[in-house]
């Protein structure tokens, strides 16, 4: 399988993280991360539970359910098994390819925000998430060890997921992974491959999985009420055999997150219910929602990172360029 054991090694295999890209990260909830929450119905949730196990949920209802107290604090409902700590949320707003991500931490005070930013839309982009799609009829449910018939088929379908981990200090991050349907691999009955396709060029999961392999996945298939849940641990590959069986467009992934799966919880979602997430009478047209080349412009502006380096890019930072840029990146690299 060719695991990757060292960040040197991982770094060496899909680069090291862009540092014009980690400037895109603030510490609060500013009013572009506020237009969203407010127009959002549902987030992937990635926590701790109490028995110390890595899980992820999706959480949903009218928009701005997930409502900002403060600069640094947001009202959301936390499953009950959740225990004081790391936790991240990845923020959907039906009908933009866009998702934002807030990192911090859950407790008695509720979810105190620790960095917040804008993800680029590729995952979505690629995944056809907000597309029509018919609904699902009613299916089976199972909760098992293994990835069973029922969770194999229901993967099989799925076009987008969302991987939570933390690092080795307990912080936690959400990362959305879209493809063409088929691509969430199952190479065996506990075992499933995600290619790592280009995205924000920070590559937090690869580099938490490293140090830290417990990992939480939730996949969506458009139109179907059910949420498949699979926990357990992750590893980095760079086989060439597996890379190649999840090329896309003739570009093979540089790297594969290969899971070995410990539980699977494939079960109805009152989060689809509640945001009414394949209700595409009810998605938020793009002109409502700040354009992203203006957020990721002015939070570049706002980060406090020191440095000659990071002082420059803030001072150079235009959404012109941004926004052109963008438009290229999102044209030229989905694969």
């Amino acid at each position: 399988m060719n695991p990757v054991g060292s960040v040197p090694e991982l770094e060496n295999a899909v680069g090291k993280p862009v540092s014009a890209m980690m400037l895109k990260t603030i510490d609060h909830l500013d009013e572009h991360c506020r237009t969203i929450l407010a127009l959002s119905t549902a987030a992937v949730l990635g926590y701790v539970d109490r028995g110390g196990v890595q899980r992820t949920t999706l959480l949903g209802g009218a928009p701005g359910f997930a409502s900002v107290i403060s600069p640094t604090g947001l009202d959301v409902d936390v499953p009950e098994d959740a225990a004081p700590g790391g936790a991240s949320l990845l923020v959907l707003v039906p009908g933009w390819r866009e998702t934002l991500r807030v990192n911090g931490t859950v407790g008695d005070a509720g979810f105190r925000v620790l960095e917040a930013y804008l993800h680029c839309g590729k995952a979505v982009i690629r995944s056809g998430l907000w597309q029509p799609a018919p609904p699902g009829a009613a299916a089976a449910e199972a909760d098992t060890a293994t990835v069973g018939p029922d969770a194999a088929a229901f993967l099989a379908a799925a076009p987008f997921a969302v991987i939570s981990s933390r690092d080795e200090d307990g912080r936690a991050d959400s990362s959305p992974r879209g493809d063409p349907a088929g691509d969430l691999r199952v190479l065996g009955p506990t075992t499933v491959a995600i290619a790592d396709r280009p995205g924000n060029k920070r590559t937090d999961t690869l580099h938490n999985i490293v140090s830290h392999p417990d990992i939480a996945l939730l996949a969506l298939v458009p139109g179907d009420g059910r949420t498949l849940e699979l926990t357990g641990t992750a590893t980095i590959s760079t086989d060439p055999e597996l890379r190649e069986q999840l090329a896309e467009r003739g570009k093979a992934p540089k790297a594969v997150i290969v899971v070995e799966v410990s539980r699977a919880r494939l079960a109805r979602s009152e989060g689809i219910a509640a945001a009414a997430l394949w209700d595409t009478g009810r998605h938020v047209q793009p002109a409502a929602l700040p354009r992203p080349s203006a957020v990721w412009t002015d939070h570049v502006k706002r980060n406090t990172t020191g440095g000659v380096g990071a002082r420059v890019l803030r001072a150079v930072a235009n959404e012109r360029v941004m926004r052109a840029g963008i438009d290229l990146d999102y044209r030229q690299n989905l694969y």
